[in-house]
């Protein structure tokens, strides 16, 4: 399929037509990866319009596939929808590019939540030459990377920033004006066919069929001892993913942040590795004792979420094709939370005082590790199961919205995600008259009736601090809850530490 702008390059599998329709019905808006980009030699520096040109350019002839975008297309009797990956025939870089000069140079929460709460990318907005993603940059020092979750993840994010400093630092401020104008070869963006034929594998939705019917049982005997289960029904979404949602159907996203300083992160990850163990388990263990401790404590079973990098799984990339942006995967954890009590006593946690069974609490951890880790293992791994069992579920549009979404609702409801991106590190590379000293990950919520209740998304840079965002739905929970959430976790961190 071609048209006078795009050409149709990949076929979708499930990921793709839930990041798709999430979007379209507005349910999920987008992510965020921000930078902070630091002169190494004036004080004062700023990223020059002319440089930032030329390094988006470096980024988008070095991924091509920032080009993609989805396309619906009607069945034979018009009746269902399938969905495809289009490579746009140009990029116009003024229609992705944002200079916010007399903006403060940081990405804090109300600057997130007013990036999660635009909807850019629908039928009706569309631009032939305006790609599904854009950057902000705020007085020419923090450069945000924000895009629909259909055209990459949170990790590439990590590669987006990298190549963009790699450029920046060879930008020649006398050199000629950036042509704004980049024409995509489609060809470059094309999937190999080992690639293309693993990205749509599928295997019988059955595989899965033990999951559904546990959280089913769990739902209807534990229904009322879950996190979560005081809060508010989430408003309707769009049932729709042919027209554009109403402003009153979208999600709107809050941020609650905070920042662990270098310093402290140097010292909670020596403990952890000295503990065997690591800072994703861990933030996941302390956030579920926060829970069943402080908020929930009638609750038996605690639910998580885990947001894993595939990529280690994946075909591997060659120079003569397109490569996969998006690899990301999820997992959950079913808890006993009465194990979660007793490694701590109530809040305040005061040393000498309260009762903190630290060996208790990293075995915890660990545990957690481990239930992680089982997921890369064996000849077949059990990620990649649950990758190509997702693949079996309705191949149509209309399929996923009135099916596959509610029965995502049943795994993800009454649950937390984290998504840790890790630090960002420059060691081993050419320095040059820029470096980034600063990062800041977020992904808007999801709506509450096919999700998880909030979203945690860590990162940080080498040698600097680490921020946890944690977006929620405004009107579901309170702003003061998701704050006392997050400072509870840090002070049980604090306590086994």
């Amino acid at each position: 399929m071609v048209s006078s702008f795009y050409t149709v390059v990949r076929p979708t599998n499930c990921l793709d037509r839930m990041f798709y329709i999430q979007h379209q019905i507005g349910a999920q808006s987008n992510v965020l990866l921000s930078a902070h980009y630091a002169p190494t030699t004036t004080p004062d520096g700023r990223l020059s319009k002319e440089g930032v040109y030329f390094a988006l350019r470096s980024v988008i002839e070095t991924y091509p596939e920032l080009s993609l975008i989805g396309v619906p297309k009607a069945s034979s009797k018009g009746k269902k929808h399938l969905l495809l990956l289009a490579a746009l025939h140009e990029i116009n870089m003024e229609t992705c590019v944002e200079f916010l000069d007399d903006h403060e140079p940081s990405s804090g929460p109300k600057v997130l939540e007013k990036l999660h709460n635009e909807w850019l990318w629908t039928d009706e907005t569309s631009n032939p030459q305006q790609p599904w993603w854009k950057i902000v940059v705020l007085r020419r020092q923090e450069v945000v990377f924000v895009f629909h979750h259909i055209v990459c993840d949170g990790r590439f994010g990590h590669f987006f920033h990298r190549k963009f400093l790699e450029a920046i630092n060879s930008f020649d401020q006398d050199q000629k004006s950036v042509d704004r104008i980049i024409k995509i070869d489609p060809e470059r963006v094309r999937l190999s066919k080992e690639t293309e034929q693993f990205w749509i594998s599928s295997l019988s939705a059955l595989r899965m069929a033990h999951i559904f019917v546990m959280f089913l049982l769990i739902r209807l005997f534990f229904g009322s001892k879950l996190f979560f289960n005081d809060l508010p029904k989430a408003k309707p979404y769009a049932n729709s993913f042919l027209i554009e949602a109403e402003p009153h159907q979208r999600t709107k996203t809050r941020v609650a942040s905070v920042r662990i300083p270098a310093a402290k992160m140097r010292q909670i990850i020596a403990v952890c590795r000295e503990q065997k163990a690591s800072f994703t388990p861990l933030l996941l263990a302390m956030i579920s004792c926060t829970l069943a401790i402080d908020h929930y404590p009638e609750a038996k079973i605690g639910i998580t979420n885990c947001a894993l990098d595939a990529r280690s799984l994946y075909p591997e990339d060659t120079d003569s094709s397109g490569k996969l942006l998006q690899c990301a995967a999820g997992v959950r954890k079913v808890s006993w939370l009465s194990k979660y009590r007793r490694v701590f006593g109530p809040r305040p946690i005061k040393p000498g005082k309260t009762h903190v069974d630290v060996d208790g609490a990293w075995d915890l951890v660990r545990e957690y590790r481990e239930s992680l880790q089982q997921y890369f293992q064996g000849a077949k791994p059990q990620l990649l199961t649950i990758f190509k069992a997702s693949n079996g579920v309705s191949d149509d549009l209309e399929g996923l919205l009135k099916s596959t979404l509610p029965a995502v609702g049943l795994h993800l409801n009454n649950s937390f995600q984290i998504s840790n991106l890790g630090n960002f590190s420059t060691s081993g590379e050419k320095e040059g008259p820029w470096k980034i000293d600063g990062m800041n990950f977020s992904a808007s919520t999801v709506n509450g009736t096919i999700s998880y209740n909030i979203s945690i998304n860590v990162a940080g840079v080498e040698g600097g601090d680490t921020i946890i965002n944690a977006s929620y739905e405004d009107g579901i929970i309170a702003e003061d809850m998701v704050n006392d959430i997050l400072e509870g976790a840090l002070e049980k961190i604090e306590a086994v530490l």
